[in-house]
């Protein structure tokens, strides 16, 4: 009986993710070919390319209507996001924060790194988002822990369905992915930012709060969710 519970549990958290970057994925892409010149290029090379952002700099953009107000933590703070080439040809997405995301309470945090490219076979734009959400033990979610989801916006579909995956290294949040899941590209632009979901009865719609980004961009991640 408890298989069952926890089946529909997740597959009733998969449906919701998927309602809203099924809806956001229109705006992305419009907002993404106007939005170019801040959003860094990662060279095709194994180089490591680092994106610096501020400390302390966090602040409560609201993107949806609520009357919870969140407190800010260290761990919303992003100090720099980085991508790796490593050796068994998979990459690391490395955000470092300014405290330990394991710590998370309450709600859940989501990072998000939305990733764009110019497939160069197709000559088509392709837009890929990869959600890293934390669901706070003492939350009222459903959902508990760390969790990952790759969606194509282009495709408007999941590259890989929202999964759970185990605990991050302390002052960081690190992903290794297939690049097949983000098409494979020899070198692509992205953005990275934290997000806070404080409504646990409303899921289908974008997170409550945007907490920091890198490049600093508060106007590209509120226009993605208009």
């Amino acid at each position: 009986m408890s298989t069952i519970v926890i089946f529909v549990i997740r597959l009733q958290t998969v449906i919701i993710v998927t309602m809203v970057i099924a809806f956001i994925s229109a705006v992305l892409i419009s907002l993404i070919v106007s939005n170019l010149s801040s959003i860094t290029v990662i060279p095709s090379s194994p180089t490591n390319k680092i994106v610096e952002d501020a400390r302390d700099d966090s602040t409560l953009v609201k993107l949806d209507r609520t009357n919870i107000i969140p407190e800010i933590k260290d761990y919303h703070d992003i100090l720099s996001a980085n991508v790796k080439k490593v050796n068994d040809h998979k990459l690391l997405l490395s955000i470092e924060l300014a405290g330990d995301a394991n710590r998370n309470e309450k709600y859940e945090t989501v990072y998000i790194w939305v990733i764009y490219y110019r497939n160069s076979v197709s000559g088509k734009d392709q837009y890929y988002s990869v959600i890293i959400p934390n669901f706070a033990i003492d939350s009222k979610f459903e959902a508990v822990g760390w969790n990952l989801a790759i969606f194509n916006n282009t495709g408007n579909s999941y590259t890989l369905p929202l999964s759970e995956i185990s605990a991050m290294p302390k002052n960081k949040v690190e992903v290794f992915i297939d690049p097949n899941f983000v098409g494979n590209p020899l070198s692509f632009n992205y953005m990275v930012s934290t997000m806070i979901r404080v409504n646990n009865t409303f899921l289908d719609k974008p997170p409550d709060y945007l907490v920091d980004s890198a490049p600093d961009n508060d106007l590209f991640w509120l226009k993605w969710f208009a």
